[in-house]
């Protein structure tokens, strides 16, 4: 019985390939459930203009002009001083703050009820 010994690049390639499939098959994904999210007081979204129009009237509303498409928000409801909570918009390395009092209701209800995969909490 002859045993075949696999070339050296034949078995770069086959660690390589089999390193690639643990790592996809081990990476975390966490499922959340939307009832929970909805209870998050602290969080960010990258939403897309696309997802939801509460996402351009949010830049409506914070007179955001040019409308970008991407951008992101944290949302910070931690206080229970309403002048201690506010929502954070655009880069996250200097983002312009506004207080969560300067959004409509409409607004607000729609960002806290957010369930989208681009909601994560911070908490």
């Amino acid at each position: 019985m002859k045993i075949k010994i696999l070339r050296p690049a034949a078995l770069l390639t086959l660690l390589i390939f089999a390193a690639f499939i643990i790592s996809c098959s081990s990476s975390k994904h966490v499922k959340t459930s939307s009832s929970s999210a909805k209870k998050w007081t602290y969080f960010r979204i990258l939403p897309d203009a696309d997802d939801d129009p509460i996402f351009v009237k949010l830049q409506d509303e914070l007179h955001i002009d040019p409308k970008m498409e991407r951008y992101t928000i944290v949302v910070d409801m931690r206080s229970k001083t309403p002048g201690d909570q506010y929502i954070l918009f655009g880069d996250e390395t200097n983002p312009l703050r506004f207080g969560w009092n300067q959004l409509s209701e409409q607004v607000r209800n729609g960002l806290l009820n957010w369930t989208g995969n681009s909601k994560e909490n911070l908490q």
